[in-house]
């Protein structure tokens, strides 16, 4: 296993925070309470790598615009 320590903008992670409230109060009493941080872990878990570069292409595409060459050279 590996440990990250990341830094997210506030607002995102004040979703996450908001989505544990959320799923505390439609599941009641869970032990351990659902907590932001293991939401933020299942988020990041859920992802194979086909599925990241995905992402990322598309991101760096609306970025960077059309007429570049995919950022994974694998997704031509």
């Amino acid at each position: 296993m590996i440990t990250l320590n990341l830094q997210i903008p506030e607002k995102v992670a004040a979703e996450f925070y908001q989505a544990a409230d959320e799923l505390n109060q439609r599941f009641g009493a869970t032990d351990p309470r659902i907590d932001a941080k293991s939401l933020m872990a299942f988020a990041l878990a859920r992802h194979e790598s086909g599925d990241l570069c995905a992402q990322f292409d598309l991101a760096l595409r609306l970025v960077r615009g059309p007429v570049e060459k995919p950022f994974n050279p694998a997704l031509n």
